[in-house]
């Protein structure tokens, strides 16, 4: 009798461990599945989806089901703090220690990137007059120039980039000026989306550009496309010019730049880990996602881009064949564009030749679009100075004219 109770006590002790077993087999479970789902999001939406090369479709996908994702791994993570309560699996302070780690995760998936990492400056922007701005460029730096409704203000690239989205009035039109260093590529935008007015974030990068992020409509604005990637509304950019800091003073003595001091802790700790030299001109790429197969230009060439989004046509032009041609007439799609360099401004200008009509051959304008044969022509928008390997990977079926 006492040896069989004693083989019942070892059974009921083997059963006893085999179910606490389960249960921390079942408690490991939960966090792995908790951890994984919170922690998806700190990866895809943020630099290091890239440095994976996560794709859009996947970032795009994660956006849109982020709220169901999260909810069902803060389920996961409260079964299992059920679970060890219940049955004392787990020590207290391990798991405040896990529940810190999911909070962070979590906050560092909806948060890093647009708020914190890249705090965009759409409604803070400052900028101060020419006279104002001595010593603040040098002549030969380059500024990206947006001259719209009388008014121009010029956006230096070293000191947007962390920001990516500033905001300005154009008496009475808001401009929001949005710019990949990446892609080294300007685009400005009404605050218009579909009749509403817009509140930019930087999503995330995909393939070496810009995703942008309206927290109004949720509504998510591949830069380089210039597209709705939900509704597929397509934008229409203001035109923006590049010159050296010289040439806009001499250009656009009325003038203005934004001002940014580059002493934020955020800009000083990026500035610090990343160089822009290099992401403009060396052979070197942060993200190994752009299209390097593509040698009809070097990878890093900045070239004038132009393209019709609803004839699916584009075009790639060097900045030395525009220069050595001095003046060009071009059509791309159902777009009839005039190319103009100006070497005493140090810049490349696009102008709208078709006019009443009747696509015309320019062959004599200013800067401000004055012709001696047709009068005013409107400025229109190019791709100016974007890198060739990230062009080249969008549109990959791009003539080339070099």
């Amino acid at each position: 009798m006492d040896e069989l109770l004693s083989e019942l006590g070892t059974l009921i002790k083997k059963c006893i461990k085999a179910v606490n077993n389960r249960k921390r087999q079942l408690l490991i479970l939960l966090y792995i599945l908790s951890g994984i789902l919170a922690g998806m999001g700190a990866i895809i939406m943020t630099d290091l989806g890239q440095v994976f090369g996560i794709s859009k479709s996947t970032v795009l996908w994660y956006f849109r089901n982020s709220s169901f994702i999260l909810f069902a791994s803060f389920l996961f993570l409260v079964g299992a703090f059920l679970l060890a309560i219940k049955h004392k699996l787990q020590a207290r302070k391990s798991m405040v220690f896990l529940a810190v780690a999911w909070l962070l995760a979590v906050l560092t998936s909806k948060y890093m990137t647009p708020y914190l990492m890249f705090r965009t400056q759409q409604e803070n922007a400052e900028y101060i007059s020419i006279k104002e701005a001595k010593g603040y460029l040098k002549n030969e730096d380059r500024v990206l120039v947006v001259d719209y409704n009388g008014v121009q203000r010029a956006y230096p690239p070293e000191t947007i980039w962390q920001a990516h989205i500033l905001g300005g009035d154009f008496n009475g039109k808001e401009v929001i000026f949005t710019y990949c260093v990446m892609t080294n590529l300007a685009s400005p935008f009404l605050n218009d989306l579909n009749g509403e007015k817009v509140n930019f974030k930087v999503l995330a990068q995909t393939n070496n550009n810009l995703l942008i992020w309206d927290t109004k409509s949720d509504e998510v604005i591949q830069q380089i496309t210039q597209q709705c990637e939900f509704s597929g509304t397509q934008l229409e950019p203001i035109p923006v010019l590049e010159m050296t800091w010289a040439g806009y003073k001499k250009l656009f003595p009325s003038g203005t730049v934004l001002f940014n001091t580059w002493n934020d802790p955020i800009e000083i700790m990026i500035s610090s880990l990343f160089s822009t030299e290099e992401t403009w001109h060396s052979s070197k790429w942060m993200f190994n996602t752009a299209n390097l197969d593509d040698k009809r230009l070097p990878e890093k060439e900045h070239i004038i881009g132009i393209r019709d989004p609803y004839a699916n046509k584009q075009l790639a032009l060097t900045k030395d064949y525009i220069k050595s041609a001095g003046i060009l007439n071009l059509t791309v799609g159902d777009k009839f564009l005039t190319l103009a360099y100006f070497p005493e401004y140090e810049t490349i200008m696009a102008f709208d030749r078709y006019k009443d009509g009747i696509d015309l051959v320019v062959e004599q304008i200013d800067p401000l679009g004055n012709t001696p044969e047709y009068g005013l022509l409107k400025r229109a928008y190019i791709y100016n100075s974007a890198l060739w390997a990230v062009w080249a990977y969008y549109y990959p079926n791009s003539e080339v004219l070099k």
